[in-house]
């Protein structure tokens, strides 16, 4: 969701592959096992060239765990990743439950659970669900209200921060609490927690992070309190993707005494929202639903935190369904190849060729967009290299001129690269310091650079105009 944010840095997005090894359950089918080694090569092709630290994979039907592989780092598939917003539909599951128990109502106003919230007589639980309250993309519990039209789909993670807040309420218990008593323990997810503490006991794989194409270590970023701008509800749980399979079969077995068909009917389908973009989807309660150009209709969601990225994926026709997780987040090159090597299975498994991913994809685009954070680079080291040339052409210049070029490139220039992303893009650049480090990085410091060089010309310039006049 935040990727038009960084168009202006990148030039190209990225279409790349994943790494892995098979395994098929007992008593599969001679064709489906060659299906699941072709799913195997093609993974592992793809994951050197995407040079993914850990990648995990599972796919199941209703019953059996056809394919369950780990790569790279990883040790197995029962380790946890971060999940991001795949921890959203645990949330609506939660929200569900709480519906067929008869203590929320969808339709009800926030406020009927939530006192004091700011707009809650205005919010009911049913927008916080599929993300059309008007809430704003990056507001938070501390500053959440109505900037948007209501009715209409506007992706917020404080939607489901508040549905968080809103299960404690109703149900008297924390979210871990209660996720963990109706959640976890009736389908056995032993690899799935929603604290930090948890989440590391069950062995949770270390993160990455991607500073112009280099892969680096990073200490996984948690909230801290209810305040933060993804919280646990949102987009902080952990799993291992076996236990995402196990999960993923709750729903093709209509429930498994967790929720009634029904509800996982209303999750799906019945309250989905039009969604426009290159791919049209709708949204549900924490899924959506992609029909074109399928050959049948895919229930899908992603997850991205700063160190990692996820993808649930459920074929209601096919009974079949699958889960990706992998332990970095390179924004611009390796998570489009996440996506790509996803659908890629997908694709696959509907008996279609796979996405393909050429050897040099990440190299390439990795290339350009670091060109283009060099260029950014240069502009702002050069002037600072060239003073003494500054001085002598100052001195057989126009003043007029030389002011004028002085404001352009040292004032106007970096005010516009602090200010692209947040006036064109509507995102702060916080986004991009947890997200994108590295573009993060150019643009505060060129900036910085820019600054202080026109600091300095100014001076020399100054001193000029001083001693003219003397």
């Amino acid at each position: 969701m935040f990727k038009k944010v960084f168009v202006c840095f990148a030039l190209l997005s990225a279409i790349c592959c994943l790494h892995t090894i098979p395994v098929s359950a007992q008593t599969t089918p001679l064709a489906e096992t060659e299906l699941y080694s072709e799913i195997d090569a093609y993974l592992r092709s793809c994951v050197e060239d995407a040079h993914i630290p850990s990648l995990s994979v599972t796919i199941v039907d209703q019953d059996t765990l056809l394919f369950s592989q780990s790569y790279g780092d990883c040790e197995n598939s029962d380790t946890p990743f971060l999940l991001g917003s795949v921890s959203k539909s645990f949330t609506a599951v939660c929200i569900m439950q709480l519906v067929e128990k008869g203590k929320i109502e969808l339709n009800a106003p926030i406020s009927a659970y939530l006192p004091h919230t700011t707009d809650g007589d205005r919010i009911t639980v049913r927008q916080l669900l599929n993300h059309t309250s008007g809430l704003g993309e990056h507001q938070t519990l501390a500053n959440y209200r109505i900037v948007n039209e209501q009715g209409t789909h506007h992706y917020a993670n404080v939607n489901y921060s508040l549905l968080g807040e809103i299960i404690e309420t109703v149900s008297g218990s924390s979210y871990d609490a209660y996720l963990t008593e109706n959640v976890l323990e009736p389908l056995q997810l032993s690899h799935t927690a929603a604290t930090l503490d948890k989440s590391l006991k069950n062995g949770l794989i270390d993160g990455y992070i991607n500073y112009w194409g280099i892969h680096v270590k990073k200490r996984h970023s948690y909230p801290s309190s209810k305040n933060a701008w993804i919280t646990v509800p949102a987009g902080y749980l952990s799993a291992s993707t076996n236990d995402l399979g196990t999960y993923l079969q709750m729903y093709l077995n209509g429930g498994n005494d967790i929720l009634s068909k029904q509800s996982i009917d209303t999750m799906f389908y019945g309250d989905t929202v039009y969604v426009d973009g290159d791919v049209p989807y709708r949204y549900g309660y924490g899924w959506t639903e992609i029909n074109e150009p399928l050959s049948e209709p895919v229930l899908r969601h992603a997850g991205l935190v700063e160190t990692g990225t996820s993808c649930v994926y459920i074929l209601p026709e096919s009974n079949l369904a699958v889960a990706i997780a992998a332990n970095v987040n390179d924004y611009f090159v390796t998570n489009d190849m996440m996506d790509s090597l996803g659908w890629g299975v997908i694709l696959m498994l509907l008996g279609s060729p796979p996405n393909e991913i050429t050897a040099t994809a990440y190299l390439w685009n990795h290339l350009w967009i670091d060109l283009l954070l060099f260029a950014v680079w240069i502009a702002a080291i050069l002037p600072l290299c060239l003073l003494p040339k500054y001085r002598k052409n100052t001195e057989r210049s126009k003043r007029l001129w030389v002011i004028l070029r002085l404001l352009s490139f040292h004032v106007v220039l970096p005010v516009f690269l602090l200010l692209f992303v947040p006036l064109f893009f509507a995102t702060p650049l916080w986004v991009a310091r947890n997200f994108v480090p590295d573009v993060f990085i150019t643009v505060v410091l060129s900036s910085t650079l820019l600054f202080a060089g026109g600091l300095v010309k100014g001076a020399l310039l100054y001193q000029q105009i001083k001693r003219a006049k003397t």
